[in-house]
């Protein structure tokens, strides 16, 4: 069963893991980019940290944050009022709204392996004729079978405990870490794939891909990632 932490580790968690970087950058670029009163919704939102600040900079965004896990939705609503959040499973989620910008950030290891392509396929969907998607994940190294995933699964969690511990993160954040890598490494935990399994993905689907590396400044398949995906 998968060990996810609370909604206030949650949040504390961008302050010692790499993790936080990637957060940033997206940021930047939705202060950047996205055109005034546009539509966001930020799938698999958490306690919606991502959306709070978004709101603070930009209140004349429409913005949506929709996540299962009702701990979350709760400290959300409660956090940031403003905010329209929705607890439900995006996986049998509907709505007609058409979307100009669609968040999944560190979301998407958390849908099965087999049901991937159909989360990607709803997430096009979502977007308006003119919609981007970000997509954020940490990826692991490329595998072709179980023992490779696990091993890669093993690599990536202890990148991220060492990371955490070098940031001198206290030790409810560490046993964060430490959980990252066995809700990935076990079976029925997590999913994370890797970048080459997921653009076989949403090649296909997105007229434009653009892919963006913020950790770690090696070179190395493994680590965060974030997509610019057009319809």
């Amino acid at each position: 069963m998968k060990r996810l932490p609370n909604p206030e580790t949650y949040e504390k968690e961008e302050l010692f893991m790499p993790w936080g970087t990637l957060t940033k950058e997206i940021l930047n670029w939705i202060l950047k980019e996205v055109s005034p009163n546009q539509k966001i919704i930020d799938l698999m939102c958490g306690p919606g940290q991502l959306l709070g600040k978004i709101q603070s900079k930009r209140k004349d965004l429409q913005l949506t944050g929709l996540d299962t896990d009702k701990r979350y939705i709760k400290f959300a609503s409660i956090k940031y009022p403003f905010i329209n959040f929705i607890n439900d499973d995006i996986l049998k989620w509907k709505t007609k709204i058409k979307y100009n910008l669609v968040l999944v950030t560190g979301g998407i290891h958390h849908i099965p392996y087999n049901k991937k392509r159909i989360v990607i396929k709803s997430i096009y969907d979502l977007l308006d004729n003119n919609g981007v998607c970000i997509i954020a994940d940490p990826f692991i190294d490329n595998y072709v079978n179980e023992k490779q995933r696990k091993i890669a699964a093993a690599k990536l969690g202890y990148e991220y405990i060492k990371a955490v511990i070098t940031n001198n993160a206290p030790d409810e954040i560490v046993s964060a870490a430490i959980d990252i890598l066995f809700n990935d490494v076990l079976p029925k935990g997590e999913y994370k794939t890797s970048i080459t399994k997921f653009r076989n993905i949403i090649d296909p689907i997105f007229s434009k891909v653009e892919l963006h590396k913020t950790w770690p400044n090696i070179t190395s398949e493994y680590g965060d990632y974030y997509f610019i995906l057009s319809k």
